[in-house]
């Protein structure tokens, strides 16, 4: 199979995300005695390549790292194919994965290449305002640079932390002196792969009749019947990051649920019936 029918095998793609799975294979081969890596990649961009990069069967070189376990946004990082990566475990999105990368390339001595293709700013305003993250994305797109060289941005007290391609942190760290209406001021920080962002949760626990998609949006929303089917099937419910208009597509542990206009759920557990014969469902909304 050539990789134009890889990527034609995964369905409901646009030709803009078609480019970048190609791109991404191309780095795949191009990396088979040296890392390379993408640009930063949204959730869904990431299933496209690691999908594309699973059917070429080269899965075990990519290594999918946006600064920090956890991140949402990261980069495909291709590994040499001399590398031994028959060691990790984990999903895609589990950060079990990513530990064992880690884990891996620190027993090769390889640990830096972890921060060999981003770079990592502080941004801190005068404590004037209470700076949000749509201050901070705001400002740097209004410097004029691509979403897709920049990764998460975590906002704690009156700072934030960037994670940003290394060419373009330089022209960040001159630029960029205001965010919503307040003084920034930018300054590099060293890699640390031990990082942990402050992320807040809103936990819920809801009860269903049955594990279909539109049953525990209802429930997780807080909406009719009606609604939770309208939403669905209109295209506004995503699971994994990517788009489900079935209502009756079962949810599963650790599915992540993104509602346009409603935000985006972790579900952590399924449990056992009530009493009332409904099924326990307990899950995380990011706040």
């Amino acid at each position: 199979m050539t990789d134009k029918d890889k990527i034609s095998a995964l369905l409901g793609i646009t030709d803009e995300e078609k480019m970048l799975v190609s791109r991404a294979l191309e780095l795949c081969k191009r990396g088979e005695g040296a890392c390379r890596a993408t640009q930063f990649l949204t959730p869904r961009e990431q299933r496209l390549v690691y999908e594309a990069v699973r059917k070429s069967g080269a899965v075990s070189r990519l290594f999918f790292w946006g600064g920090y376990v956890g991140a949402v946004r990261r980069k495909a990082v291709f590994l040499p194919e001399w590398l031994d990566a028959s060691s990790i475990e984990g999903g895609l999105f589990s950060p079990e994965r990513e530990r064992s990368f880690l884990s891996l390339l620190d027993s090769y001595g390889m640990v830096d290449i972890a921060g060999e293709f981003m770079a990592t700013l502080s941004l801190c305003g005068s404590g004037y305002r209470n700076l949000t993250h749509r201050d901070y994305l705001g400002a740097l797109m209004s410097l004029g640079i691509k979403r897709s060289v920049i990764g998460d941005i975590c906002v704690e007290d009156n700072c934030a932390r960037l994670f940003c391609d290394i060419v373009t942190a330089d022209f960040i760290g001159s630029e960029l002196t205001r965010a919503g209406r307040d003084a920034v001021k930018c300054s590099p920080v060293p890699v640390d792969i031990s990082y942990v962002p402050t992320v807040h949760f809103e936990e819920l626990s809801v009860t269903v009749a049955s594990l279909r998609l539109d049953g525990v949006v209802r429930a997780l929303l807080s909406v009719s019947r009606d609604d939770a089917a309208s939403l669905v099937t209109r295209g506004d419910v995503e699971i994994n990051y990517f788009t489900n208009k079935e209502n009756d597509t079962a949810v599963l542990e650790k599915d992540i649920i993104s509602v346009r206009g409603y935000g985006k759920y972790i579900i952590d557990s399924v449990g056992d019936l009530t009493r009332r014969g409904r099924i326990r469902v307990t899950a995380r909304k990011y706040v």
